[in-house]
C-alpha cells in the first residue's frame, strides 16, 4: 500500500510531496467512507478488500490522480517562485539602500553621528523590507493552500 501511495507523488521537493499526498488522501478517504457506508447496508457482505484500498485503486487508475499531482505541482512551483521573488527583492532593497546624512557640524561629529544614523535608518529599513518580505510569503502560502483546497474538492472521486 505504502508503494502505492508514494505513487501517487511524484513532487520533486518534500514540500510538494507532503502536498500531493495529503490531496490525495483527502479524495482517497472520503471516497472509502463512501464505499464502506454503501457496503454497509449491502445484506450479503462478502469478504472483500477494505473500502480504503478499493479507494485507492480507482483514485491511481483515474485521471483525477494525475490532475491532482499536476495542480499540485503547478502551485508548488507558482509558491516557491513568489517566496523567491519576496526574498530577491528584500536583498536587493537592503543591498541596494543608500544612508547620507547632510550636516553643519564638524567633520569628527558629524561622522560619529552619521555612523550612528546609519546603523539605526540601516535597521530600520531592514526590519521594514524583513516585514514586507514575511507579507508577501504569508500571502503566498495563503495562496498555495487556497489552491490546493480547490484542487482536492474539484478533483473528488463520484460517489459510488
Amino acid at each position: 500500500m505504502r508503494s502505492r501511495l508514494l505513487s501517487v507523488a511524484s513532487g520533486s521537493s518534500p514540500l510538494e510531496n507532503i502536498l500531493q499526498l495529503s490531496s490525495a488522501a483527502v479524495i482517497i478517504f472520503e471516497h472509502s467512507f463512501y464505499i464502506f457506508d454503501k457496503r454497509r447496508y449491502v445484506q450479503d457482505q462478502q469478504e472483500s478488500l477494505p473500502s480504503f484500498y478499493v479507494a485507492l485503486k480507482q483514485f491511481i487508475a483515474s485521471p483525477h490522480a494525475t490532475t491532482v499531482r499536476e495542480g499540485v505541482s503547478a502551485a508548488i512551483q507558482a509558491y516557491e517562485e513568489a517566496v523567491a521573488t519576496a526574498a530577491h527583492a528584500y536583498e536587493e532593497a537592503v543591498r541596494t539602500a543608500v544612508y547620507t546624512y547632510q550636516g553643519n557640524l564638524p567633520a569628527w561629529m558629524a561622522k560619529l553621528q552619521s555612523e550612528r544614523f546609519q546603523r539605526k535608518a540601516k535597521q530600520t529599513f531592514e526590519r521594514s523590507q524583513e516585514k514586507e518580505k514575511e507579507y508577501l510569503c504569508s500571502q503566498a502560502k495563503e495562496e498555495l493552500i487556497k489552491t490546493i483546497l480547490g484542487i482536492t474538492l474539484n478533483h473528488r472521486l463520484p460517489r459510488p
